[in-house]
Parts: C-alpha cells; sequence; structure tokens
C-alpha cells in the first residue's frame, strides 16, 4: 500500500498533540482504528481525515463524556461526526457539573455558618438567643445520648431510610425532645430538605416551625440537663421544643467535642 499520503502514528501525535500511548488506547477500544496497519512491522498509519476524529475524541475528554460512548455520535458508516447530538450530551454532563458544585458550594457555606455560630461561644459566658428557620426533621425514637454506639447505629440506618426514600440531608443532627401536653418525646433527628418532595411525607417526617431559642453550650451530650440550663423556661406551662446537636468550632476537638442545647421559649419572647 502507498503510504505517502499516509501519517504515522508519531505524525498524528505531532499534528494534534495527542499522546501516542493515547493514540494506541484510542484503537485498542475501537474509537480510532488505524487506516493501515503494516503487516511486517505493525506500525499504525493513519489518513489526514483521522485527525478530525481525534479532535472529535479529545473533546468528548475535556467534557468528561466516556470515550465508550463515542461511537454514538458517529454515524453508521463512521464517516461523519453527529457534533450537534456531541455537544448536546456534552452540555447536559456540564449542567450536572454545575448543580453538583453548587450543593457542595452550600453545604460549605453552612459549614461555614455552622462554625461562625459555634464562634460565638468564645465571647459569651451566658446563653445566646437564636431564631431557627422552619425545617424538617427525618426523627427517630431514642432516649439515650450522643456519641455513642447506639447512636451511630440508628443514625447510618436512618441515612439509609433517608436516601431510600430520595430525599437529601440538610446541615444539622442531633436529638430533639418535644414536650407537649404534658407528654415529652425524645428523638434522634437528622434535617432533610423538602424542597423538592412531592409524596405524601413518610411517618418519620417532623416539621418544625420557626423557633426563638435561647441556647447554652454544654462538654456533654444529654438533653435532660436542659432544665437545669433553663430553669426559668421549664418552670413555665407551653408547648416546648428542645434540641442538641454538636458544636463545630473553627478549632474542633474531635476526641472531646461540645454540644448545643436549644430551647424554645413561648410566644411573645422569654
Amino acid at each position: 500500500m502507498d503510504k505517502k499520503h499516509l501519517l504515522t502514528i508519531g505524525n498524528i501525535s505531532k499534528q494534534t498533540g495527542v499522546h501516542i500511548k493515547s493514540l494506541r488506547y484510542y484503537d485498542k477500544i475501537g474509537i480510532l482504528p488505524p487506516a493501515h496497519v503494516d503487516r511486517e512491522t505493525g506500525y499504525r498509519y493513519y489518513d489526514f481525515s483521522q485527525i478530525q476524529l481525534v479532535e472529535a475524541i479529545q473533546l468528548c475528554v475535556e467534557l468528561d463524556i466516556p470515550l465508550n460512548r463515542f461511537t454514538e455520535f458517529l454515524t453508521e458508516d463512521k464517516k461523519s461526526i453527529r457534533y450537534g447530538k456531541l455537544i448536546a450530551y456534552g452540555s447536559m454532563l456540564a449542567d450536572e457539573k454545575i448543580r453538583a458544585i453548587n450543593t457542595k458550594l452550600h453545604i460549605l457555606d453552612e459549614m461555614q455558618k455552622h462554625i461562625r455560630h459555634a464562634e460565638n461561644y468564645r465571647f459569651h459566658n451566658g446563653p445566646i438567643k437564636l431564631a431557627i428557620p422552619e425545617k424538617y426533621c427525618w426523627a427517630l425514637p431514642y432516649r439515650g445520648r450522643q456519641r455513642s454506639t447506639e447512636y451511630h447505629l440508628k443514625f447510618n440506618r436512618a441515612l439509609e431510610d433517608i436516601s431510600r426514600r430520595g430525599l437529601k440531608t440538610g446541615s444539622e443532627a442531633g436529638i430533639l425532645m418535644m414536650c407537649r401536653s404534658g407528654v415529652t418525646e425524645r428523638f434522634l433527628y437528622i434535617e432533610v430538605d423538602m424542597e423538592q418532595f412531592r409524596e405524601p411525607l413518610p411517618e418519620e417526617i417532623i416539621h418544625l416551625p420557626e423557633l426563638s431559642c435561647v441556647c447554652m453550650k454544654t462538654d456533654h451530650s444529654d438533653i435532660e440537663q436542659a432544665a437545669f440550663l433553663f430553669p426559668d423556661l421549664f418552670s413555665r406551662e407551653y408547648d416546648r421544643i428542645v434540641m442538641e446537636t454538636e458544636l463545630f468550632p473553627d478549632h474542633y476537638y474531635f476526641s472531646h467535642p461540645h454540644y448545643e442545647i436549644r430551647c424554645s421559649v413561648p410566644d411573645g419572647g422569654a
């Protein structure tokens, strides 16, 4: 065969900037077969038109389009590239990445808020007032403390159930105590994002209204200590919500974390 008008693998590597190993890999997975392979030497040769094919493959690489899908963007005779279809698919993947990045940025922003809130205790010895926005929580009956084997087992099972229902977790978790009409209930809770949820609410979901709370820092997990931290509030008759959540300051001592106990105040303030 006349190889005068063909490119060696080295030539096509120089013209496209694609490493020879990559070109061999593209041949191996069947998306860039050489125009000719010398039977005696095993050298690969390509024609000039395949430069465009290499560029289309590189576009897939840049867009993170799996190369095993590359042939979907070729016509049946493999002589034409369906660039419209390729670009549309790449745009879809890019949009998914943007959404994923925005989700991560939101998580980081929420973590920064938690850090700033925890740092408030460096400057306040007494109770801190806190407005807590409305939220939904996945709540399971639980009477123990955080940082226990039982808590973590139940917590992980709850995460699995939340994921199974197609829900996303929020940025907060801990222990919840609800005192209503003389009845006290305690739960392990995980905040969930209900923004995209359209089905009837699972029975595990508890809706918490917007709350005005008084908060105190404590060095151990025990939601029952709320009665000693807030004696004035506990001496009054009203439907009370108490929450215990772990604090995450700038310097987080994982071997000895601190917690925040929150107690809702009755309408009209403490």
